[in-house]
């Protein structure tokens, strides 16, 4: 009996060691999702045994721990997040998930090292262009936010929904313009240039243009993607866009199309399906299963 009591002992400690950092990180940000904050917190906490996690990931864990009443622990990890460079001044002030760690003394501290961190991220910027671009991110988005809920409270094919999308196209025609005469000054700015969120907003309006200037300017985001001034996964879901609009199957699983048949939204044809995952790893993607689910799609 003792014997195999040490044997099970050792397999569950070889099995302890064979998880890897990543696959820690990953059932962490599973357990969150589970709302399991207490095992999400310890997942983290095991992972950053193995090696030093970002900013982000020190984040992440911070909320998990807070999540779970914790707040020693999350505070801890709190300030190793500003301390490796957490950046998101305005996020972190407003993040649900950490709203009772507000009244603790380390909280002001906490603001502080963030703010130096973005004063310092930003000290180069463009700050005029950085604003013109955050307030047609706005414009953008907000329509966009909102039409499930409208939709829902009028009817798809309601009098009240065609003025809805005639508002969104005419928003959506002002933004392309501010943003094509943004490019063709400046060129496809980076986040060096003006930050993430700015530098989103070129990719989303040219993602909602016409397939003429998706394919004028998808070379500007290739070249900024090979600089590591835009995101890989941007470029993947517009490359997705215009294959489809060429009639051509897609590559990441990105677009998602109505079924004529049953009304139903179903992935647009996909190239390569056995290989998806590895391509949408490869730009920063998760699996295609998981993005399905969020988006109510059934998989096939």
């Amino acid at each position: 009996m003792k014997y195999q009591i040490l044997t099970v002992l050792l397999f569950f400690s070889l099995s302890n060691l064979a998880q890897s950092f990543n696959d820690l990180i990953t059932l962490a940000n599973q357990q969150y999702q589970s709302k399991d904050f207490i095992e999400s917190g310890k997942s983290y906490e095991q992972a950053f045994t193995i090696q030093k996690g970002s900013s982000s990931q020190y984040y992440n864990a911070a909320c998990s721990f807070a999540l779970a009443g914790q707040n020693n622990n999350a505070v801890d990890y709190l300030t190793k997040a500003v301390n490796a460079g957490w950046t998101n001044v305005s996020h972190l002030k407003s993040d649900t998930d950490l709203t009772n760690l507000h009244e603790v003394p380390e909280w002001t501290d906490i603001i502080k090292i963030a703010q130096a961190n973005l004063d310092e991220y930003e000290k180069d910027f463009n700050k005029p262009l950085k604003t013109q671009l955050e307030q047609i991110y706005v414009r953008d988005q907000m329509l966009r936010q909102l039409w499930r809920d409208a939709e829902t409270k009028f009817g798809k094919d309601s009098d009240e929904m065609k003025y809805f999308w005639k508002l969104m196209a005419r928003e959506d025609s002002l933004n392309e313009a501010d943003v094509i005469g943004i490019i063709d000054q400046y060129g496809w700015v980076g986040k060096n240039v003006v930050g993430g969120k700015a530098n989103i907003t070129l990719w989303l309006v040219i993602q909602h243009a016409s397939l003429e200037l998706q394919e004028k300017y998808v070379p500007l985001l290739e070249e900024s993607v090979k600089k590591g001034e835009s995101n890989g996964s941007h470029l993947a879901l517009l490359h997705d866009r215009i294959l489809m609009r060429n009639g051509k199957p897609q590559k990441y699983g990105s677009q998602i199309v109505s079924d004529p048949d049953t009304g139903k939204d179903k992935l647009y044809d996909l190239e390569d399906p056995e290989n998806v995952n590895d391509r949408r790893q490869s730009v920063g993607l998760g699996p295609l299963e998981d993005y399905l689910e969020r988006m109510g799609v059934e998989s096939k």
